[in-house]
């Protein structure tokens, strides 16, 4: 059985076109059920990956729901800011995008330019694929390097052909749903293929175990209310997304900016509760 990853299609212009492919999407303060989406229109791409949410067109909505894969129930996303940027117009083939963004920045194609209520009602809806994610990931070892030493078992996976696991991380496609995708997305996809195995019992046991959350005698943040909480796990969430970012940033002044963007994160973070040993050190890295 063949596993891929799901990555975006390649876009022209670096940082720049890759913000105008997918902005930003992300679960609501108030509701961690509500996704929000914050992107240029009128375009929607098919299909596009924001983090870990896997996200299509209503048009193409209506294409899966006709097809036989399985792993995923639709949920529509909230329109919280529509910018209005027709980049499917310009020339893809162009060394540099038609229009930089104020400041120079990526973001500020979204940042720095007001919502367009009149392009947001024109706009495809936009849903959110709820994934499965009860299979299991592997590891060779607890700490790992590399994707290379993890993998997927396969005597844990439910049969879904496109789901997450336990813990998060990728959207994982098989080869069917690969195929499905390649056929039908009009080239808005990219793939790549990630180990599987039929794993031992001590292996899935070892799975099981580092997810495990750690135990601590006393917690000195019970007080903490549910908003406090989600607030600082969206501070360390928004913290990993621009490290993850950096490592794929093209130019030294991007490379700068993601990592200023993760430590200002951390820092927001810092100021709801103390970071924890592995958000510590993840910090570290950047701050070195």
């Amino acid at each position: 059985m063949g596993y891929y990853i799901f990555r975006n299609k390649k876009m022209p212009w670096g940082d720049y076109g890759n913000t105008l492919l997918v902005g930003y999407a992300f679960p609501s303060e108030d509701n961690a059920n509500e996704i929000l989406i914050e992107r240029a229109g009128p375009f929607v791409p098919p299909v596009y990956t924001w983090a870990s949410l896997l996200l299509v067109s209503d048009s193409f909505k209506k294409k899966l729901e006709k097809s036989d894969l399985s792993g995923f129930r639709f949920q529509e996303t909230i329109f919280k800011k529509i910018v209005h940027i027709d980049w499917m117009k310009w020339d893809q083939e162009a060394a540099e995008p038609k229009i930089y963004p104020s400041g120079g920045e990526p973001e500020n194609y979204i940042a720095k330019r007001k919502h367009n209520t009149e392009v947001a009602e024109k706009m495809e809806a936009i849903w959110c694929l709820q994934l499965d994610n009860e299979t299991l990931i592997g590891r060779k070892q607890r700490n790992v390097s590399s994707r290379d030493e993890l993998f997927i078992i396969e005597n844990t996976w439910t049969g879904s052909d496109i789901f997450t696991s336990r813990g998060k991380g990728h959207i994982y496609f098989t080869e069917k749903a690969k195929q499905w995708f390649n056929e039908q997305a009009d080239g808005f996809v990219n793939f790549e293929s990630f180990n599987s195995k039929i794993a031992t019992q001590a292996e899935i046991d070892a799975a099981n175990d580092y997810l495990k959350p750690v135990q601590t005698k006393i917690d000195p943040y019970a007080h903490f209310t549910e908003k406090d909480w989600k607030v600082y796990q969206k501070y360390i969430e928004h913290a990993k997304k621009w490290m993850a970012k950096s490592k794929t940033d093209k130019t030294e002044k991007s490379i700068k900016t993601s990592l200023t963007k993760a430590i200002e994160n951390f820092k927001n973070a810092e100021k709801i509760r103390p970071l924890g040993k592995k958000e510590q050190q993840l910090f570290n890295q950047i701050t070195k």
